[in-house]
């Protein structure tokens, strides 16, 4: 499988929340790497990824793993874990260890499941809070602030209320966990981790100059490199609840859409806008993923005109038909016959009325991801119509 947008995220920081948005950020990846996901949380109840379709999404190089030995392939150790979210699930985790030692001789971004370097960010982390010892307390009174959860992970705040006596080693694992963070997302081959808290990004910030000296070699530079940790968190929030907002209730499985046009189109889209937004200098990416997709849908918009629909010469001409199910398609969902004094039985509809009224594909040159998503078909002029209301509606909703 040809990467197109290779993206990553440490899914178990976000507990049942980042399982809920798996499918979207399969739909929006190609591959999407996992750090150590939890089979126990992939059954929780908002995740509409079943065991089964992760399995195979795995199998196929949609979805890719990365963790440390231990957790991809010992079950005792991952039930003999304090974490009850660490619990072995035999029908995910038997297939996840045999793809990691099957996978083990192949060059590194072509695995499946990658078995992960042992850590180094405790080592690293000690030495560099020496090298930098007012680090500590900057780190303690940033993150003990009244307001801190307000800004940064609530996980980092609490770590830091535990270790509030003991300012240095709150500094040193907090460096330690943001080397180790970064060596998983260098050692997944991607610089594109989704960040599905907006505080996260500013826990990113804070670290900047601690990453900045870490010798962390990431790959080479990719479009969605250019972005702030702040501006990706945006990026990301945008995008998932654009994806929210398509679904609408729709019952597709992602597992059907990756298996489609749709999910490559989303996944090139979403390179190239966020290479067109880190060539741009603006100060702030919010709102930029509805603007850009209003406005592709605005200079591709599709003629749905009444006069223009039967203005054509294939409209309405009996000899001129598309089948007797797309006329009865029709029929079921329109009153139109009435209105133009047509009899059902007396035409066929034209190739260009089945267009128009959304039966029939019809040329388009805006993206079509977002119909296969919403629809798992391509666009059409009534499709347009539903998914334009539907952006426009998403648009005035901030």
């Amino acid at each position: 499988m040809t990467d197109v947008f290779r993206t990553f995220c440490h899914i178990s920081e976000y507990g049942e929340a980042g399982y809920a948005n798996l499918h979207r950020m399969i739909a929006t990846s190609s591959p999407l790497v996992l750090w150590a996901p939890s089979s126990r949380l992939l059954g929780s109840p908002e995740c509409r990824v079943t065991e089964r379709e992760f399995v195979s999404l795995v199998e196929r190089g949609t979805v890719r793993i990365i963790g440390r030995e231990w957790w991809l392939t010992d079950r005792a150790s991952r039930d003999g874990h304090s974490w009850e979210g660490a619990a072995w699930t035999p029908p995910v985790d038997d297939a996840i260890r045999a793809m990691a030692l099957q996978d083990a001789g192949l060059p590194r971004n072509s695995r499946r499941v990658l078995i992960a370097e042992d850590e180094r960010g405790d080592t690293w982390g000690r030495a560099y809070v020496a090298q930098n010892p007012a680090l500590a307390a900057l780190l303690r009174d940033t993150l003990l602030a009244p307001n801190a959860t307000h800004h940064f992970p609530v996980g980092v705040v609490e770590k830091a209320q535990r270790l509030s006596e003991d300012p240095v080693e709150l500094a040193e694992q907090i460096t330690r966990d943001a080397y180790n963070h970064d060596a998983a997302i260098a050692q997944a081959g991607s610089r594109t981790p989704f960040l599905l808290e907006r505080r996260e990004s500013r826990f990113n910030e804070l670290l900047r100059s601690v990453r900045d000296a870490s010798d962390v070699e990431f790959p080479a530079p990719v479009p969605a490199a250019a972005l702030s940790p702040s501006d990706m968190a945006e990026l990301t929030s945008e995008v998932l609840k654009v994806l929210a907002h398509l679904e609408n209730g729709s019952t597709t499985g992602v597992a059907k859409f990756v298996k489609g046009d749709g999910h490559r189109l989303l996944a090139t889209w979403m390179r190239n806008s966020c290479e067109s937004i880190g060539r741009t200098s603006a100060t702030s990416v919010r709102g930029e993923v509805i603007a850009r997709l209003q406005q592709e849908f605005e200079s591709n918009r599709l003629e749905n005109s009444w006069p223009r629909t039967f203005g054509t010469p294939d409209s309405m001409i009996g000899s001129i038909g598309t089948s007797a199910g797309v006329t009865e398609a029709v029929v079921s969902e329109l009153t139109v016959y009435g209105a133009v004094g047509l009899a059902a039985g007396a035409y066929a509809i034209g190739k260009s009325l089945a267009q128009r009224l959304g039966y029939v594909a019809v040329p388009y040159a805006g993206p079509q991801w977002p119909f296969l998503y919403a629809f798992g078909r391509r666009a059409s002029g009534r499709r347009h119509a539903r998914l334009q209301l539907s952006l426009d509606n998403l648009g005035t909703a901030d």
